[in-house]
């Protein structure tokens, strides 16, 4: 388990390793090149890593701060209240990332001594070990290598190539795990199953009250009291999976409320099933085809 987790932009990567290695030295083992392994989507794996270590580094530069990988990961690391921002120029973190006061190490070259790297290096020895451990003495790091680099981004398997890398249970687990949270990117088999999943309960729900509430003797229908819970209960994931399919092909999540619209709702939800989504990353995240 790393007990530090590192995010970057992939023009950034020298800079990374400088900082990965400096960490290092002091004894902390750090997570930094997120090859995501077959079969696991970016979400879940990132999130699996992101929930395990003990600090959150993000590497804020003119490249990071317009990266949605990136300030997606901030924003998992800052929820989980492990974030510690790092500044490696002079570019203004993201809006609703400036009230976590971030170290400034645009001057640092990998000098044990710096000022800048020690306050910061003690911050993340403190996040580690805890505030009473008694410090370790900053190590000096690597000066980086120029190197062409691509942050890495899963080459297409036999695994999640053309073909769904998730089970139908782990979508559906997943739309239930971000239940409220509409960011981020979903396929369609992702959305697909959760409104197969969603149907099959409500029809159950159906058929509970039928045997459970019998009918109504006024109005003469069945007492759908069980199925207005299981509605209720499945609105909000259903919103927040229908905006993150809105992300991946491209538009506004705020077309996830035409889902909720009687008649229409089902229309639009069948329209989010079948359009695909686009290819590479966008501007709301990494293609979830491609993790």
């Amino acid at each position: 388990m790393a007990d530090v987790f590192i995010s970057y932009a992939r023009e950034d990567r020298a800079r990374a390793d400088q900082i990965a290695r400096g960490l290092q030295a002091m004894g902390h083992e750090c997570f930094w090149d997120t090859d995501i392994p077959p079969g696991q989507t970016w979400a879940d794996y990132i999130e699996g890593k992101l929930s395990a270590c003990k600090a959150v580094i993000v590497l804020w530069s003119a490249h990071s701060t317009g990266s949605q990988w990136v300030r997606e990961e901030a924003r998992m690391g800052r929820d989980k209240g492990k974030l510690i921002p790092a500044m490696l120029d002079n570019s203004p973190a993201p809006f609703g990332f400036g009230e976590v006061q971030a170290a400034n190490l645009s001057t640092w070259r990998g000098e044990p001594n710096h000022p800048d790297w020690v306050r910061f290096a003690g911050a993340v020895d403190a996040a580690v070990r805890g505030p009473n451990a008694p410090p370790r003495q900053p190590a000096a790091a690597p000066t980086p290598q120029p190197q062409a680099f691509a942050r890495p981004a899963p080459a297409p398997t036999a695994t999640n190539a053309g073909s769904d890398a998730a089970s139908p249970i782990a979508y559906i687990a997943k739309c239930l795990r971000l239940y409220v949270n509409g960011t981020g990117r979903a396929r369609r088999s992702e959305f697909g199953w959760f409104l197969v999943f969603t149907f099959v309960v409500g029809l159950e729900a159906g058929m509970l009250d039928a045997a459970l509430f019998g009918m109504n003797p006024y109005t003469g229908q069945v007492n759908y009291a069980l199925t207005w819970v299981a509605t209720l209960a499945l609105l909000c994931p259903a919103v927040s999976a229908a905006s993150r399919r809105a992300h991946d092909i491209g538009q506004s999540g705020w077309l996830a409320a035409l889902t909720v619209i009687p008649y229409l709702g089902l229309v639009a939800a069948l329209a989010f099933a079948l359009i695909p989504g686009q290819a590479g990353e966008n501007k709301y995240g990494p293609d979830p085809k491609g993790v």
